[in-house]
């Protein structure tokens, strides 16, 4: 397997109308909602549990902070385990907006009998931005697990 360095890999996906991961994710939680309400008794729990119990099933834990310096804002945490190319970035009516979903798929042989696995990790996050951004001028970045963005303050 070779090695790559932070050029090889594609830009972090910047989108303005359609934001494809995070209708994926609200479709994985939406059939994990519809496995757990019809695995359990009728009598016991409510639509809204099995929603929250779906959520915290499909949903990875994150930890991104939003902060502020003079000039920008600054989104940044740990997404370790996502590539560039599996993390989708929006800012829509004020709010800033990421997500992200990795699955990686592996395999292993025990005589005759070839286990397969799926594992998938996804996120989402968003943040109420404070007014006064320049977000056609935002930075993304993810190095090493570390993801970044920063949104230029405008000018007084």
């Amino acid at each position: 397997m070779n090695s790559q360095t932070s050029t090889d890999l594609p830009a972090i996906r910047k989108s303005n109308d359609t934001f494809a991961t995070f209708n994926q994710i609200q479709d994985m939680i939406r059939e994990r909602a519809f496995r757990i309400f019809n695995d359990r008794n009728f009598n016991e729990g409510d639509a809204l549990s099995d929603w929250l119990n779906a959520e915290s099933e499909v949903l990875s834990d994150i930890d991104l902070k939003l902060g502020e310096d003079p000039c920008s804002v600054v989104i940044d945490g740990s997404v370790k385990g996502f590539l560039p190319d599996e993390i989708e970035v929006r800012v829509k009516d004020g709010v800033f907006e990421v997500a992200g979903i990795h699955t990686e798929e592996s395999s292993s042989k025990e005589g005759e009998v070839t286990k397969a696995a799926l594992k998938q990790m996804s996120f989402f996050r968003s943040f109420k931005l404070p007014d006064s951004l320049n977000t056609d001028k935002m930075e993304v970045n993810l190095d090493c697990g570390r993801f970044t963005a920063k949104i230029p303050k405008v000018s007084h």
